[in-house]
This record gives C-alpha cells, structure tokens and sequence, in this order.
C-alpha cells in the first residue's frame, strides 16, 4: 500500500461516532484538527437538542462544545469525500454501525477507521461470516462491497478517559490493517503526554482488550467486600490474565506480544479509580449489601430465561458504559465454543445474575471449602445482599472491631474497667427511676447490665481479668439491627397512602416536599458512600427522610432510634427489621458503649451502607438548631481513613408546619400519642443541603470539627422558613400585642433584609397562611386587627425555627 502523509484534505473529513463521554472528549480535544467536525449520536431527539443548547456532560462536568462541533444522528454526511472516523459507542451497537458504514462511505476512496469500542461479533454473526472480532467482520463486509481501499484500526490503553481529560500521560496501543493509519493516528494525538506504539496482532489486541474489561468488573466488586484488599484484587488480577491467555492461544493468537500491549491496560483497567468497570462493579456490590438492588416481578422472570440480555439491559440504564458487562455473555459463549474453560468469567456471570453472591469470589480465588467460607458464601446469598451487614455474622464482627479499636488504643481496656463502679450505681439509680415510672424495658434490662459489670469489676479485681467480651455482646446485641429491605420496602409504599387516607387527603400528608440539592445528591449518590445527617425535630424525621429518598431513588439509610421509641413490646424487632439500631442516650458517659454505637456507624460506611446520624444527638426542644456533637461525625472521617474510599456527607433540612412533639417540648405534661403522629402532622419539607466531601477536610486538624461546621451551615442556608414559623418569629420579637398592618410590614422588612430559603416571599401570603395555622392550633387570637398571643411557649417554639442563631 503507497505510502500517504496526512493532509489538510484528509483531515478536513473528521467524525466521532458515540455520544458517551469517550466520544464527546474526542471530539473536543480534536476539533482544532479539523475545520468541522462531525459528532453522531445514536439518539435523534438528543442530538437534536445538544445542537441547539450546544452543552453537554463529560463526565462530572457539564461542558460547552466547540462552534466546529456538528451533532447528528444521521449518516448521510459521510457519503461524499474520504473520511477519518473515531468510533467510541457501546459494543452492542458495534455491529449494526460497522454495517451502516459500508452501506453510506465511498467505496473508491480511502477511509480510516479507529475504534476504542471493543467487542466480540455476535454467536449468529460469528457462524454466519466465520469471523470472530470486529476487524475481521469490516474486512469482510469491505471485501464483499468492493472497497478498494479502507483501514480499520483498534486503540487499546492504558488510556482511561478520567485521566485523558486531566491531560495526564496516556499510551496507545495500536494495531492495523494498513500503515497510512498510524500517521493519521499520530497527527491526531501528537501531544507530548500520548504515547503510541503498534504492534501487528490485530485480533489479538482487540480479544484481549475485550477481555480485560470483566476482570476490572470482579476487582470492583472485590473492593465493595469488607474482607478483601488489594492482595485479593492482586490475585484476581492474576487469574484473569491466565485465563485470557488460555483463549488466546485456544484460538492461536500469540501471547508473548500480550505481555507488551495488554498487561499494563488490564492493571490500570483493574486498580484505577479511573476505570468504569472497576466502578461498576464496586456500585453493583455495594447495592446489593444495602438491600437497594432488589428486580421486580418481570425482572426475575427475565433474569430465569435470559440472564444475558438482563445483564446488557441494567448496564444500557446506568450513567456509563461499562463494556466488560455488555462483552461476558459473549466471551463465555466463545470459551464454549473452543472448548476453554474460564471458571472467573463464570463465576462473574453468575454474581451479575444474582445466581450466586458476591463472596462466591472468595471461594473461588480461595478454592477453600472451610466452614467459615461456607458459611460467609451461604448468608450472603440473600437478594438483599446484607448477609455481610446484619445478623449473628455482623455483630460478631462489629464485636471484634470494637475489642481491636479498643486493645489498639493505651490505656483504654483500663479507663472501661476503672468505669464500672460509676456505671453500676448509674445503673442502679436508673432502676429505681424505672420502678416510679414502671418502665418495663428498663426494669428487665438494667438487672442483667448491673450484673454483668459487677462480673467485670470483680474479675479485675480477684484474677486481674480485663475481658469484657460478654457487656460487650449485650451492647452489641441491644444496638445492632436485624434489617429486612422487603418489609421495610413493604411498608414505605403501605404507610403513605395510609397517612394521606387518615389525614383526610390533606395535600402533603403521605410524603415530605422535597427541594434542595437533589440533582448533586443523586449524581454522588451512585458512586459514593453516603452519610445523611438530618435536623432531629420529631421521632417522624427517619420516617420522612425513608419515604423521600425513596420517592427520589436515592438509597436508603440505616437509621437510629431512641430506646424509648422501641420500648413498645414487638416494636423494637420491627423496628431493627426496618434497618434501625437502638441507641439509649442516658449511657451517654459510657466509653464502651459509645465505641459500639461509632463502630458500628463506621462499618456500615466502610461496607457502603447508607446510614444516618443525627448530629445535633437529640430531638430539638427549642424549634431551632441546637449545637452539632462532633462525636458521632468522626465515624466518616474512619471510614474515609480505613477504606479510602470517599464518603459524601448529606445534611438534611426538616421543617415541619406542625411538629407532633411540639407541646412536650413547650413544657406542656403532655406526650403526643400515636394519633398525633398521623393527625397533628401537616406539611413537612426535606431539602438536601450542598453535599460534603470527607477528603477535604481529612487533613485539617479537626476535620469533624470542620465537617460539623459545614453541615450548620448548609442547614441555616437551606431550611424552609414556613409562613407560621416566621409570623411566630415576628410575634414574640414584638413583645406585645400587634397589629395586622404592622405584622405585615415587619414580615416584608424581614424578607428584603434577611436572606432565607422562604416558602414564598409574598409578605400578604406568609401573613394570612401563618396566621392561619397558628389560630388553628389556638396559639394565637385576632379581633378587630390585633393579634394577641395565646400560647407564648408555643408561638417562641416555632419562631425559633427560623431564627439565625444556635439555640
């Protein structure tokens, strides 16, 4: 073939085929190579509108296309000239698009294919053309149409695209069918930080870069499993690597090249946290330990019957392509066919297809029969996936973590053990407060805590014994849940129709309005760990935030409850079923317990678990924000340290038109019963505050100090300041009875000069709704103009509410 330098005219014909990220960073970093360049999505209706607002997303980032980026969904462009073509689609769409491009290019001119996309052909189109890869398809549909003159080549890595867009070094991997290809390819990408070399196996470059993508897939999902580490994802790694060499050379493709223009693209493809497949994989673990990947009806039907096609269907739903999931079925289908076994792909299959459970990979890279893999293989096979984040399994490993944090700490064992003798007649005045009020709970507990420390404190002191392993498996056992995602999924969609049916169809009864940062929240959200940490003003406030992260999709958090709430005979167990722990805050001195309680937050981070904390640590009896402990915030500084994983803290703004609680917390002897948590309850807004990434405060020298700040501020910035909040305000600063004219024009006076995130700034309506709600509650009178407060503790509840300072 005649040698041909690129020229102006060959480089003025430029198209990217793929609208994904891989194909709009194309086709951005090589617009200054050409004067128009062509962009194809596969999508009408979306090409149609990136055209005209001429903005899209690349990754994170929202970005703004050159003016020489054309967007189309057409081919009709490419039937006139020669053509560089760039293709970056989804594999499944590989075929189709190789076949429309004989149909529209030129045949008597030159043409230049590079694909990053790779794939393996079809079983139906591997035995109807005798070829196994997309190189060797497009020869022979070029060969059958008549082309004299086209050239296909296929780019392999390390080249992931997180680091291409931060212009780190990249290195290309080329093969191809023709020379001019390769002075093409280094006009395009002749920057100083890409490296390119090429190599002569075409069909080997392009399996083998189809078949580092599911081993990058199982080193994710070995990332989301609390007991495995970079040692396991190492020998995963391994594993992968020989049976690739197995199938390459079942079809007699060298491997000695492998080593040059495959090994370093499977490592970065494996250990990046750049790699989408690696992602992938840590998200799909991490789903299911939560108990958030749960396939409806049709769903389970399809995953019986065509177990592959479920698979290609999620992955087509999620946020990126990850082409190890889309390429397994057909590389197993090709191992079948050359008789290989390949015994990880497998068993990767068969954890996509909920067959078997994540941990199958233990056991597999192991090949241990022990019982303690068994059994770890057994519990977690659960379609919630929780077998490694509740019951017996999980506690004695919340057990274990608490005794090592404790032994690794000098001087701790001691200051527990010094304890004792405080806590015990804590205890015991507790009892006795338990017999005046007849609290049951307390009554059968406290006995056996008593004497379990007494046990303690005796065994010091006669042998010198620090063990406190058996205090530490009742608190363990006291604390930790026993969750159930169906009954609590069950639930959620039971009891909102049921609040809106009970509250008389009140508008707002059944869910919480939402607003805030939802978009932010729930692009985080699918790839990092979450902690919420909501304002407490009512025992309702888990609820509500359960049944709006669950209208929005976002997963849903374990949660604390206080043991007065789960007092109630069968209540606790329902309650630790729906995925909350029990937290009793009168043993706030108790160092052991406290650890168990941080403990146990932290691994429900560190094994990806949405949790939820209430920073403020009780329920807000002024109306307003009380001070944050900072306690309870370091479990996401420990997570971030152990895992190294980021973790996204989320507060939560609550603002209630009517707190159930509010006349206790006004000094009323009066408890809300259960009526009023279905009755007095009104409207209630959730709004997601800016989230906070752990990692940028991780070496501050306070970082929870730091992170606490932050979540009282987003708080302060993005609580709904209600209508009788804020008329509540302006009636007790004005310390006397007032007139209508004059309550207006404070509430308006307000708005201009304080900036809050109101309801609506129309001073007229905050003043008739406020005054509505607080003469429904009778806090409140208005005759002939004058509005006369009736209810003071009441009416400074609320006005606290939206006031700017920390109660």
């Amino acid at each position: 073939m005649e040698e041909i330098k690129p020229s102006e005219e060959i480089l003025k014909n430029i198209a990217v085929l793929g609208g994904g990220p891989m194909g709009v960073f194309l086709s951005t970093y090589l617009s200054p190579k050409t004067e128009k360049m062509f962009l194809w999505y596969d999508d009408r209706k979306r090409a149609e509108k990136i055209q005209k607002e001429r903005i899209t997303s690349l990754l994170e980032d929202s970005i703004t296309l050159p003016e020489n980026v054309q967007i189309t969904s057409e081919f009709d462009f490419l039937k006139v000239g020669s053509w560089i073509i760039i293709i970056a689609v989804p594999s499944r769409l590989m075929e189709g698009i190789l076949e429309e491009l004989i149909k529209v290019l030129d045949k008597d001119l030159s043409h230049s294919i590079f694909t990053f996309t790779k794939g393996i052909l079809s079983a139906s189109t591997r035995r109807k053309n005798k070829c196994i890869t997309y190189s060797e398809y497009i020869e022979k549909l070029a060969s059958d149409a008549g082309f004299s003159n086209i050239e296909y080549t296929a780019v392999n890595g390390p080249n992931l695209l997180g680091e291409l867009k931060r212009g780190h070094h990249s290195f290309y991997c080329l093969s191809t069918s023709g020379q001019r290809s390769i002075e093409i390819f280094d006009a395009l990408f002749n920057g100083s930080r890409n490296h390119t070399k090429t190599y002569e196996d075409l069909v080997g470059l392009e399996i083998f870069g189809v078949m580092k993508n599911p081993i990058a897939i199982a080193c994710g999902i070995a990332s989301g499993i609390p007991e495995c580490g970079s040692n396991f994802e190492g020998e995963l790694i391994s594993l992968g690597y020989s049976e690739i060499t197995t199938l390459l050379n079942a079809l007699e493709i060298p491997t000695k090249p492998v080593q040059e223009y495959g090994l370093a693209d499977l490592i970065a493809s494996c250990t990046s946290r750049y790699s989408r497949n690696k992602a992938y994989g840590h998200r799909f673990v991490r789903k299911l330990i939560s108990g958030e990947d749960q396939p409806n009806l049709i769903e389970r039907i399809e995953l019986f019957f065509n177990p592959a096609e479920f698979i290609q269907k999620e992955v087509s739903q999620s946020e990126s392509h990850v082409e190890g999931a889309f390429a397994l079925a057909s590389i197993i289908a090709l191992a079948e066919e050359k008789k290989v076994e390949i015994p990880l792909y497998n068993t990767l299959f068969q954890i996509l297809t909920r067959r078997v459970s994540p941990t199958e990979l233990i056991r597999f890279v192991s090949k241990s029969t022990s019982d303690e893999d068994k059994h770890i293989s057994k519990t977690a096979t659960k379609r919630s996936g929780l077998g490694m984040a509740s019951g017996k399994k999980f506690q004695e490993a919340l057990g274990k973590n608490v005794l090592r944090h404790i032994n690794g700490q000098p001087g701790m064992t001691d200051r527990i053990i010094k304890q004792s003798s405080l806590i015990i007649k804590s205890l015991e005045k507790r009892y006795r407060e338990a017999e005046e009020s007849n609290d049951i709970t307390d009554l059968l507990q406290i006995p056996k805590e008593i004497q379990l420390w007494r046990e303690i404190e005796s065994s010091f002191h006669e042998k010198g014994s620090k063990d406190l392993s058996r205090i530490l498996d009742f608190y363990v056992s006291e604390i930790a849940d026993d969750y159930k995602p169906f009954l609590r999924d069950t639930l959620i969609h039971l009891i909102a129709p049921t609040r809106y049916v009970l509250s008389g169809f009140k508008p707002g009864a059944g869910l919480p309005k939402i607003g805030g940062c939802v978009k932010e929240v729930k692009a985080l959200a699918s790839r990092y760990d979450i902690l919420y940490t909501p304002t407490h003003r009512s025992h309702l406030d888990s609820v509500e935030v359960a049944f709006g992260l669950k209208w929005l999709g976002l997963p849903v958090p374990r949660y604390a409850a206080d043991k007065k709430v789960m007092a109630t005979p069968g209540l606790a167990s329902v309650l630790k079923s729906l995925g909350a722990y029990m937290v009793d805050r009168k043993r706030n001195r108790n160092i052991l317990y406290l650890e168990c309680l941080t403990q146990y937050s932290t691994m429900m981070l560190e094994a990806g678990i949405p949790t939820l904390v209430y920073p403020e640590g009780t329920r807000s009896r002024t109306g307003g924000i009380i001070p944050i402990k900072t306690g309870i915030l370091s479990t996401s500084v420990e997570a971030y340290k152990h895992t190294g994983s980021e973790v996204i803290v989320v507060p939560i703004a609550l603002s209630y038109e009517n707190v159930p609680e509010d006349e206790e917390f006004s000094g009323k002897d009066k408890k809300p019963g259960f009526r009023d948590f279905f009755y007095k309850r009104t409207e209630v807004y959730m709004d997601l505050c800016e989230p906070i990434p752990v990692s940028k405060y991780i070496h501050e020298e306070d970082p929870t100090g730091s992170i606490g700040f932050e979540i009282t501020q987003g708080w302060k910035k993005y609580r709904r300041i209600l209508p009788n909040q804020l008329v509540a305000r302006m009636l007790i600063e004005a310390e006397a009875d007032i007139g209508l004219n004059e309550l207006k024009n404070s509430i308006k006076e307000t708005v201009l000069t304080e900036k809050q995130n109101y309801l609506t700034q129309d001073p007229e309506e905050i003043l008739q709704k406020g005054l509505k709600v607080l003469k429904q509650r009778k806090m409140i009178s208005v005759e002939n103009g004058i509005v006369k407060v009736l209810d003071p503790q009441l009416v400074q509840y609320y006005g606290n509410m939206c006031s700017d300072e920390i109660s």
